[in-house]
Order: structure tokens, then sequence, then C-alpha cells
């Protein structure tokens, strides 16, 4: 790692930043599949399944003024960061999921999805920031395409991916992941 070259990035130049749904947390009556991410520093910021049913259901002011499905659910392959509560915690996300709007979901930028590996890297990068946020000083969207992360490099300047990936599964036990 310190053999490495690292370069400071921009948010905004490595991830499309994506906010969570402002919604009411649904009344859970049944057990679902589909994980819903919230602002706690643990259980890879899982607090609850859902169903597809149950999210579809469900709005923000607990009506029946919904609003579309596809605005409340978000593809897997990303990065969750929280931005309240426990902000600032990081995890890589490998299914659909629902999420509150203290989340924000990342995606890469290059439009490559993360796998587990570059996933856990820069989710344990982005958590090695979190002292620069509390819960009064919230890291919601605006603050983050404002933010840096610096990454390894490859010869031309740009994100190493390959090594990120390489130096995960290097790890012990990371060819378990």
């Amino acid at each position: 790692m310190n053999n490495r070259k690292w370069k400071e990035f921009d948010f905004i130049e490595i991830f499309d930043i994506n906010g969570g749904f402002y919604n009411k947390k649904p009344e859970n009556k049944e057990n679902g599949t589909i994980p819903f991410i919230g602002a706690t520093d643990s259980n890879n910021g899982i607090t609850e399944f859902y169903s597809y049913e149950t999210i579809e259901k469900s709005s923000k002011t607990g009506d029946n003024n919904n609003t579309d499905i596809s605005n409340k659910l978000f593809k897997g392959n990303c990065i969750c960061v929280t931005n309240n509560g426990s902000v600032g915690y990081a995890y890589y996300q490998p299914t659909s999921f629902t999420c509150s709007h203290d989340v924000n979901p990342l995606y890469r930028k290059d439009g490559v999805e993360f796998n587990p590996h570059t996933g856990l890297f820069i989710a344990t990068v982005i958590m090695e920031d979190r002292y620069r946020w509390t819960y009064g000083r919230k890291w919601r969207p605006e603050r983050m395409i404002k933010s840096t992360i610096k990454l390894p490099v490859d010869k031309q300047g740009n994100p190493d991916w390959n090594f990120m990936e390489n130096y995960i599964k290097s790890l012990p036990y990371g060819d378990r992941i």
C-alpha cells in the first residue's frame, strides 16, 4: 500500500451521488427479502427487511399520497454512506435495497459496477474519513459533491480499480468474500 501512488479526487469525479428516499419507515408485518438501509453503524446498514409490496404501498407521509416504487428502490453493487445519525459509515451493498434519506447511495461514475472487493476497499477508505462528519454536520449530497477521496492510481493517474480488487483478495480470507 505504501509503495503505491495515491491521488486525491473529488467525489463527483468518481461517484454518481444519489440521495435516499425520504420515506416514513413502513410498519413491517411480514418478513421480506429487500434490505432497508438506515443511518446505523452496524449490520452493513441494514435495519430491517421488507417485501416489495410493503415498499410499494408505503409513503413518506404514511398516508395514501404515494410515489412510484422506482423512486424507492436502488440497484445493488454500490456504496451506501450514512449522512445522519451514524454519519460517515459506509457499506458495500450487493443487492437491490430501499433506504431512508439518511443514506447516500454511491455508484461508480464510469458505469462499471462495484464488486465486493472494490466495494469493500472504497467503503473502508470512506470510513477512515468519517471523523470529519458528526450528527450536527450532516454529509448530505450537497456537501458530498465538495468532498474528496484519496485513492491508489494507475500510470495514467486514474483510480487503480484492479489494484483495489487484488489488494482485498490478498488479505487473509479475502478469497472468501
